[in-house]
């Protein structure tokens, strides 16, 4: 885990941390979205337009598996930076898959006072936002947004795939609270549908929030 640190508004400093993601670590969260995507456990939320009009439902499915697998390293960074950060949290249901689509992977961080936390991961180089499904946003609001990028190397820039191997690196970026967001962040389309969004340099110190843990 390495600290660096950087400006944001009015001049103002705040950490953000680098850490190395693992063979293990890629080789868990691709087991856990292989499992929950073949088994038809997990709701298709997030998928380019090209897609959904496809009849291509293989393309379809390694893409979910793509979304599911990078979402879940999110988390499993964010779980490593609670614990370089001396922070004991429960993640017993990381890994837990639920039977049947409407029973989202649904997997929240929950701060000392109750309050939830969820990872939103980008993963290409094009990547420079935090973004929420607004469907998910408005109908399943968490409390507390992070924003973590990973490395990852297109092998199919037309369809948004990545080789999922190649993630070597993330960054924890920052988080942003959801009334900031409902307030503050505007709602954009990038392919996969409109989402509230706000750019990873305008996120508040991860440093905050770990504090609540």
């Amino acid at each position: 885990m390495r600290i660096e640190q950087v400006t944001r508004g009015n001049n103002h400093q705040v950490n953000i941390y680098r850490l190395g993601v693992t063979y293990d670590m890629r080789e868990r969260a691709l087991d856990f979205a292989t499992k929950i995507i073949r088994s038809d456990n997990q709701y298709s939320r997030l998928l380019p337009e090209q897609i959904w009009e496809s009849n291509d439902l293989e393309l379809r499915k390694k893409i979910e598996i793509q979304r599911t697998y990078v979402g879940k390293l999110g988390e499993m960074a964010f779980r490593d930076l609670l614990r370089f950060r001396g922070k004991e949290v429960n993640t017993d249901g990381m890994f837990e898959i639920y039977e049947g689509q409407e029973n989202v992977d649904e997997f929240d961080f929950i701060t000392r006072t109750n309050q939830s936390v969820d990872v939103k991961t980008g993963f290409r180089t094009i990547h420079s936002r935090l973004l929420i499904n607004t469907e998910q946003f408005d109908n399943i609001p968490k409390d507390y947004y992070v924003g973590v990028w990973f490395n990852g190397v297109d092998i199919d820039a037309e369809n948004k795939i990545i080789d999922l191997f190649s993630i070597t690196e993330g960054v924890i970026w920052g988080y942003a609270e959801y009334r900031y967001l409902l307030n503050n962040a505007g709602i954009g389309n990038f392919g996969e549908g409109p989402a509230r969004n706000i750019s990873y340099d305008r996120l508040m110190g991860i440093d905050r929030l770990i504090d609540m843990f």
